[in-house]
């Protein structure tokens, strides 16, 4: 490289930023990036410091460095595709996407190998940029942290500036051509113009990068998008939230992502209208019922029930049920959006009253629809997709806020509509379960004759008494929830991709998120004949103040209900009534009942997941109905009076700002303006062209100093004086390019020069 520090550092710190900025965005996919990431920014540091010291290697030693690079680089590339072969740890995203991701290393131990060539060109300056750009561009494509994009920043600064520093160079002759055998090689000069290196044109470069930048964005903001979906590549985006019309993939590994986008608003009131400040921050808002598990993931199925009775009654037009003490009504707003609706769990009811729930449309109220197993559906229509759904839920305290209403059951053929929630798939999940009903029944918590025989014949198959259930349901939640070999994670990992997710749960990994651990329950529970569902939802919310609470993506959240008998206490038996009556239960076997991320919430992690969203939503997910809502509210914010008076206030301060620093600058005394470069360059023009040596058409002035050069030496007497013109170049440079003119005491070197030139030049007598 050329000796001008400014330009080295400009081209190192793009290049090492490059190489960051790759390792850290695949990093989380290829851990071993991060090692190469490593080493090719020590070798840049390296070979930043022994440049100039040393002489680096030749082309033969390059070529043979490359090739050794490249050998290294296959043999990483065998290793990772039998890794791939024997563990499946990629399979969800395909062979192509592994195999453009290992091309990361690749480009980043091209980068050191290309640098530890000495005597590098234009052309190797393009190259060494090219690159860079090539591994930036595959990062952002792998990119999820909102930092990764801080480097690319930092990157395209960097670049900027050395890309700046680049032309100059070039212009003055310091980064030499692609070699041409039939073009003269000018002499080298400072790209820059300082030798001491106190101007380094990153301020300039700074301004353009930030100038680019405020054009780029609103014009990207205004562009008209395609509603084409939108095309995703490299490792999908895990994060946590809700999706209503997607099934729940146990598959999926990688960090979970914080989503902060609100999901729903709602509004607790008292009967007399006064805000309920106190809903229950471990409150359950229920969603999506899941019940066929296959494959690793719960399918979107149709919902199967038992026929149940003693449910709530139709009622039109619809009265609020009297559900005791306590009693408060939630009002939901859901964004149009919105796939899904959403109620305080569980749904508490009573028999022939109307129902809990009930539909707010422009043509009044409509009750909810009751289900035969105690749920309730509603379909507001089609053409209300375009505004905000809004509906109430009557709701009151309950002294077990997990126990739903209770049921009695009519048909006999009970067995065979609850199959479907019986099947368990995963066999070694009864394995789990029959040891801990061991340990149950050593604890003293289930009696000897626990067993059904009425199920099986083989004692040792035999499922739990239906009166143990509630028990054992409850005893599995809390074991799952507390056993110490189980840990809470949103770094999704598998310790053997080839077997079932929950098996892996289980007995390899034995780590995971909240989805992992209900699923876990589900086929245990199934396991030994408890009819169990996976529920999908929210848990917990923000509190706005009067009444309000705000239920964001981040806490949504999974959990097991169950179906469930319990004795009948003997204060509220009917004595022709039931002993038994059934109910769903809620169970949350998630360690610590947290529903979202296991990073602390400091600040740091909040920011972090501030600028995650702001990106998710005006990049990722940028779409033209967004972009209208935004400009709109942009337009509305621009229209208010605060507004347009701090946009004249900002305005009146920056032309203050700077009619101050013009008085100063004016005040200051200042030193003569030196003499125009293109008059004192012209003097040697004008010498030269008096003896035939004249600048040819389009030449720049160093070419017409080379030229010239060797005019010079070609005569005789003037071979002393033939690097003059290139001296005098150099000095124009300096001063037109770099904007250091030429201090007093070079200019009268210059002078001298220039006068030994026309002594030479005038004939000898």
């Amino acid at each position: 490289m050329p000796t001008e520090a400014t330009f080295r550092f400009s081209t190192y710190l793009t290049l090492a930023l490059a190489c960051v900025t790759l390792g850290y965005a695949q990093a989380p996919m290829l851990p071993e990036v991060a090692g190469f990431a490593v080493l090719a920014v020590l070798a840049l540091g390296a070979l930043y410091f022994i440049e100039t010291r040393f002489t680096l290697l030749s082309i033969p030693a390059a070529n043979r460095l490359g090739g050794a690079v490249g050998a290294c680089f296959c043999l990483w590339v065998a290793y990772r595709v039998k890794r791939e072969i024997d563990t499946g740890e990629f399979a969800h995203m395909g062979w192509h996407v592994l195999m453009v991701a290992m091309f990361g290393p690749l480009v980043m131990m091209l980068l050191a190998a290309k640098v530890a060539r000495d005597e590098k060109h234009a052309g190797d300056y393009w190259s060494l940029h090219g690159l860079a750009l090539a591994g930036v561009g595959l990062a952002a494509a792998f990119a999820e942290e909102p930092l990764c994009f801080v480097l690319v920043g930092l990157y395209l600064v960097a670049a900027v500036w050395s890309l700046s520093l680049f032309y100059l160079g070039c212009a003055s002759g310091a980064v030499p051509p692609v070699p041409d055998p039939n073009k003269v090689v000018p002499h080298a000069a400072a790209a820059s113009g300082d030798p001491r290196g106190t101007r380094t044109g990153f301020p300039a470069a700074l301004v353009w990068a930030v100038c680019a930048g405020v054009v780029a964005v609103p014009i990207y903001l205004l562009t008209p998008r395609s509603s084409a979906p939108k095309a995703d590549f490299g490792k999908p985006r895990v994060e946590i939230g809700y999706a209503a019309d997607q099934m729940v993939d146990l598959n999926r590994t990688g960090a979970l992502k914080t989503n902060s986008e609100t999901a729903f608003e709602v509004t607790a009131t008292y009967p007399n209208g006064s805000p309920k400040a106190d809903v229950s921050p471990d409150q359950r808002w229920r969603g999506r019922t899941h019940q066929q598990y296959t494959g690793g993931a719960w399918n979107m199925e149709p919902k199967r029930s038992p026929n149940l009775v003693r449910t709530a009654r139709q009622s039109n037009p619809w009265t609020a049920p009297d559900l005791g003490p306590g009693q408060f009504t939630l009002a939901f707003e859901l964004p149009p959006k919105s796939k899904a609706h959403f109620a305080a769990d569980p749904i508490l009811w009573l028999p022939n009253q109307p129902p809990p729930l009930v539909g707010v449309t422009e043509d009044g109220e409509q009750g909810w629809m009751p289900s035969p197993d105690g749920t309730f559906y509603w379909d507001p229509g089609a053409r209300q997709r375009t505004r905000p759904l809004k509906y109430r839920q009557e709701y009151a305290p309950r002294p077990d806020p997990d126990l739903g209403p209770a049921f009695q059951i009519v048909d006999s053929r009970l067995d065979d509509s609850l199959d479907l929630l019986r099947t368990n798939p995963v066999e070694r999940v009864k394995e789990y379960a029959d040891k801990l009903l061991v340990e149950l029944i050593e604890g003293g918590k289930l009696p000897a004759e626990w067993r059904d025989p009425a199920k099986l014949r083989d004692p040792k198959r035999r499922l739990p008494r239906p009166e143990h259930h509630d028990l054992i349901a409850r005893a599995f939640s809390a074991h799952l929830a507390t056993t110490p070999t189980l840990r809470y994670t949103t770094d999704l990992k598998r310790g053997n991709a080839k077997i079932d997710p929950i098996e892996d749960f289980l007995f390899h990994s034995k780590a995971g998120h909240c989805e992992r651990f209900a699923t876990a329950l589900v086929l245990m529970l199934r396991s030994q004949g408890i009819p169990t569902v996976f529920v999908l939802g929210f848990k917990g919310h923000e509190y706005a103040g009067d009444g309000k609470y705000i239920v964001k993506q981040e806490h949504a959240h999974a959990w097991a209900e169950a179906f469930v008998s319990v004795p009948v206490p003997e204060a509220n038996r009917h004595p022709d009534g039931p002993a038994h009556l059934f109910h769903w239960r809620s169970l949350d076997p998630t360690p610590g009942g947290d529903a979202s991320t296991d990073a602390d919430n400091d600040w740091w992690n909040k920011a972090n997941a501030w600028v995650d969203t702001q990106f998710q939503h005006y990049v990722t997910d940028y779409t033209p109905e967004q972009r209208r809502k935004e400009l709109a509210g942009f337009a509305n914010w621009l229209t208010r009076v605060n507004t347009l008076l701090a946009l004249v206030n900002v305005i009146v301060l920056v032309f203050s700002v700077r009619a101050v620093l013009r008085w100063r600058r004016v005040r200051a005394s200042t030193p003569p303006a030196p003499p125009p470069p293109a008059r004192w360059f012209g003097e040697l023009v004008a010498v030269l062209a008096a003896h035939g040596i004249e600048p040819g058409a389009g030449d720049t002035p160093m070419e017409f100093a080379v030229t010239a050069a060797d005019a010079l030496r070609a005569r005789p007497g003037c071979a002393d004086v033939a690097e003059v013109p290139i001296a005098w170049a150099g000095a124009y440079y300096q001063d037109r390019f770099g904007g250091v003119p030429p201090s007093d005491a070079r200019l009268a070197e210059l002078d001298q020069d220039l006068e030994q030139l026309r002594r030479a030049l005038e004939p000898r007598v």
